[in-house]
Order: C-alpha cells, then sequence, then structure tokens
C-alpha cells in the first residue's frame, strides 16, 4: 500500500457505533487525560464523522460522563465479585482491597469518574445510575457487617465513612502524595488501615 494512501474507513451503524465511540474515548482518555480528548480526532480515529458522533453525545461534557459511567459499572462489578468470593470474616478487606486495586489500575479513569471535569450540570442520568449502584455495593457490604437492613441511616452513613476511607488513601497514592513501600504490598496495606481505623475508633469516647 502507498505510504500516503488513505487509512481505510471503517463502517459502523447508528446501532452499534456508540460502544465503540466509547472504546475509542477510553483509549484517548489513558493517552492524554480528559482534558484533551477530542471528539474530532475520535471521530478520525474510527473513520466516521464528527456529526455521526454528535448524533450519540450532544458535547464532550456528554461523552466525559457517558465515559465516567462506565467506569462506575466497572467498579460496581470488581465489588461485586470481591463481595460474593468474600466470607464473613473477610468481607470488609476483600471489597476494601478490590476498590483499591480498581482506583490503582485505573488511575486516569479514576480521576475522571471523580475529578472536576463532570460538573453536576453535565452529570447524566447514566452516570448518576451508575455511580449510585457502585454505592449499592458498598451498603450492602456494610449492611451485611452489621447485620442490618442496606437501607438503614447507620448502613448509609457507615458505608460513605468506608468509601471515604478507602478513596482518600487510593487518591494520595494516584496523586504520589505517599509511596507505597516495597515492603508493603497492596493487601497489607488495606490490612493495615482497617485496623488502624479500628483502633482510631476505639479510642472515641
Amino acid at each position: 500500500m502507498p505510504r500516503n494512501a488513505a487509512k481505510p474507513r471503517e463502517t459502523y451503524h447508528v446501532g452499534n457505533l456508540e460502544p465503540q465511540l466509547l472504546i475509542q474515548a477510553k483509549r484517548m482518555l489513558e493517552e492524554v487525560g480528559p482534558t484533551k480528548i477530542s471528539i474530532r480526532a475520535i471521530a478520525e480515529q474510527l473513520g466516521v464523522s464528527a456529526t455521526a458522533v454528535y448524533y450519540h453525545f450532544a458535547n464532550k461534557d456528554e461523552l466525559l460522563s457517558r465515559l465516567a459511567a462506565t467506569g462506575f459499572s466497572e467498579l460496581e462489578f470488581v465489588l461485586n465479585q470481591a463481595l460474593a468470593e468474600s466470607t464473613a470474616t473477610t468481607i470488609l478487606k476483600e471489597v476494601s482491597l478490590a476498590y483499591f486495586r480498581f482506583a490503582k489500575r485505573n488511575p486516569t479513569m479514576y480521576q475522571l469518574m471523580f475529578g472536576s471535569e463532570i460538573t453536576q450540570a453535565t452529570l447524566t442520568p447514566e452516570l448518576e445510575r451508575a455511580r449510585e449502584q457502585a454505592f449499592q455495593v458498598l451498603k450492602q457490604t456494610i449492611a451485611q457487617i452489621l447485620d442490618q437492613e442496606i437501607h438503614s441511616k447507620m448502613v448509609r452513613i457507615t458505608a460513605l465513612s468506608s468509601w471515604s476511607h478507602i478513596h482518600g488513601m487510593a487518591s494520595l497514592l494516584i496523586h504520589q502524595v505517599i509511596v507505597l513501600p516495597e515492603t508493603i504490598d497492596e493487601e497489607q496495606l488495606v490490612e493495615n488501615a482497617l485496623q488502624s481505623l479500628k483502633h482510631l475508633f476505639s479510642l472515641i469516647p
């Protein structure tokens, strides 16, 4: 093929283009970050017109919001898997570890999910639903530990506290505010953090 020959255009129908757009957007997210994602570049890489992209996403804000929704769906999956494979004595550790590993292994996506690029004004129903479903797994975890109804006030408060704790630890590592010592692996870090938190709460009158 001549060096300057045009790249063959892929053929996508309206019904199957959207998932391909999200896949390509995720690739670009990992390469350049959320601020440099370009709808025109995504269209060019897939061999479709920008108009075809705008048929599915009104603008870049909606694309990023929908992309973040896929991240929360992936997070929900790994949390559910950890919950199903844990025992009564390891449930909090296993779910926390699954959350931490997801964040650490998907830092760019994780920062998009919780970053400033998505505001309340650009929040899509898909993202709101995916975020709540991921949180439901955390609430289910806490409900089993406390032996309470999942919709109880105590379960929600405790689940939010647990989420804040593991989210903060993951964010500190992603932004390299703290560096994980070579002598401590992910499992040990989560275990130590949970034990320290338990000790701290025992000191509160």
